[in-house]
C-alpha cells in the first residue's frame, strides 16, 4: 500500500491565525481488501524550524503527514521483564 492518496486537506484557525492543518490520507490494496483511512493533524512543532503554515507548501505538509502516519503506526520495540 505504497500509494496513499490525499482525500482531505484543511487548515484550522483560532482568531484568524492558522493553528494546525488536517490531512486525510487513504490507500487500498484491492486484491487483498485491505485499506487505510487516516486523518493526521500537523501542528506548528511538526513544521520545519522557523516556518509558519503560510510558508510551507501543501505538498510538504502532505509529506509531513505521511511521515507522522508511518511513525504513529510503526511497530514499537518492547522490552519484557521477568518477575523474580
Amino acid at each position: 500500500m505504497n500509494d496513499l492518496q490525499v482525500n482531505q486537506f484543511s487548515y484550522n484557525f483560532d482568531n484568524g491565525a492558522v493553528t494546525s492543518a488536517q490531512v486525510g490520507l487513504y490507500g487500498s490494496n484491492t486484491p487483498d481488501g485491505e485499506y487505510i483511512n487516516a486523518s493526521i493533524r500537523i501542528k506548528q512543532a511538526d513544521l520545519p524550524e522557523g516556518k509558519s503554515f503560510t510558508e510551507v507548501a501543501m505538498a510538504d505538509m502532505v509529506t509531513i503527514a505521511r511521515q507522522k502516519l508511518a511513525a504513529d503506526t510503526a511497530v514499537k520495540a518492547t522490552t519484557t521483564t521477568q518477575a523474580q
